[in-house]
């Protein structure tokens, strides 16, 4: 029996530019999640460099709450500038829309990012103005959410040049 591939949840609609940000979510295939995600980034010239080995060197485990910091950043924060004041402030509907995004990775999912923070693991504070991260897209700042279950891939990415 063939897997429906999943969808990005419609309420997603606006919160990710296209020019700076990129979201998908893929049927997970074989063991390394890894490739899923190089195959998935491909066709996205700021992404293009992405490869296995320098996602496995590169990304570090997040906890769920660091996940949706994580993902608000890159739906609405600049990464040059700094995230603005209204990632640190409640707006439902945005929140719930990231929390289901999240939940499409799927049942038990773990997160990864490069973001510079997550090495302060629980302490971790990913919505500061000052931040650093490992590099990965061909941009000068980028940074990376990516969900992973024994189903799904979910990758969130947002990339800038200044």
């Amino acid at each position: 029996m063939t897997r429906k591939s999943p969808d990005l949840p419609g309420c997603l609609q606006g919160y990710f530019d296209e020019r700076q940000s990129f979201a998908a979510i893929s049927s997970r295939r074989g063991a390394d999640w890894y490739e899923n995600v190089v195959e998935m980034v491909h066709g996205t010239p700021a992404l293009r460099i992405i490869d296995g080995m320098t996602l496995r060197d590169s990304l570090v485990e997040v906890s769920h709450e660091g996940a949706l910091d994580l993902a608000r950043l890159i739906s609405a924060g600049s990464l040059l500038y700094g995230p603005s004041e209204s990632l640190r402030t409640v707006d439902t509907e945005r929140d719930n829309c990231l929390l289901e995004t999240l939940a499409a990775a799927g049942k038990n999912a773990r997160f990864f990012t490069n973001h510079g923070h997550a090495e302060d693991g629980d302490q971790a504070n990913f919505l500061v103005s000052s931040f650093h991260v490992n590099s990965l897209a061909d941009t000068t700042i980028d940074v990376c959410l990516v969900g992973v279950s024994d189903e799904n891939v979910l990758v969130l990415w947002r990339f800038e040049d200044d």
